[in-house]
């Protein structure tokens, strides 16, 4: 061996242990296709800043894979959810009973009647029933001096009269007096001292106000009609108005 173990040799031989080390060098840098993986990977290895951008579609994701619990608080808008697939939440379900019966409650209360009863004294205007087109007033005229104001007759006497309080135009007809025209602030006058007359007044947005013949009745001092002004009655005043009203 030593006889043999020459300059040449041991160069020769370093040079083959560098062709076939450097061979291997170079096949670990060239790695076939597919030839790396899930097992040659180690774990936790892959990181964030090893995945390009972009590089991860649905397609690469498990079914259910992503749940509440991945998605990051407030990161989720109204274009990012289906909104036909979410039911009606609690407080939407309140407001649409609230809706529900705030227009049943409006329904019911497309006619309503009001009920009336108050004393006046000499020339006075009495408020009976009154709604947002329109006032029931009773005039307290036992003498016939009165002259109350956007009516058509002057001195009219212990009566009812049916005012516009609104700006909507309306019409009016009673047994003694009638308006086709009826303007802000104009009445017209019923159930002198015979307390046997209706009246009613409507405007065209469909709001109107009716009191019956059969539904009023008034008194004055010098009324010889019954109810007798102060009669049987918690007040004593020269004038009593009392009855009902539709209203709608």
């Amino acid at each position: 061996m030593r006889k043999r173990l020459t300059y040449a040799n041991v160069m020769s031989s370093l040079a083959v242990f560098l062709i076939l080390g450097g061979a291997t060098a170079v096949a670990a840098n060239q790695l076939g296709k597919n030839s790396v993986g899930s097992k040659q990977l180690k774990a936790n290895s892959v990181t964030t800043a090893k995945i390009k951008k972009n590089a991860v579609t649905a397609k690469k994701i498990k079914a259910n894979a992503v749940d509440g619990s991945k998605v990051k608080d407030g990161s989720l808008t109204g274009t990012d959810i289906n909104l036909s697939s979410l039911g009606t939440v609690p407080n939407a379900a309140n407001a649409a009973n609230a809706a529900n019966a705030a227009n049943a409650a409006n329904a019911a209360n497309v006619n309503t009647v009001k009920t009336f009863s108050a004393g006046g004294e000499d020339n006075q205007l009495v408020s009976l029933v009154k709604t947002a087109n329109f006032e029931l007033m009773g005039i307290c005229d036992p003498n016939g001096d009165f002259d109350p104001p956007g009516v058509q007759f002057e001195n009219t006497g212990t009566a009812f009269v049916i005012y516009n309080r609104s700006s909507v135009p309306a019409f009016a007809d009673s047994e003694d007096d009638e308006d086709a025209n009826l303007g802000l602030n104009e009445g017209v006058v019923f159930n002198y001292d015979d307390n046997g007359d209706g009246g009613e007044a409507m405007a065209v947005d469909g709001n109107f106000l009716s009191a019956a013949s059969w539904a009023n009745l008034q008194a004055d001092v010098n009324d010889i009609n019954n109810p007798e002004a102060g009669d049987d009655y918690p007040f004593s005043t020269a004038c009593h108005f009392a009855g009902s009203a539709l209203v709608g």
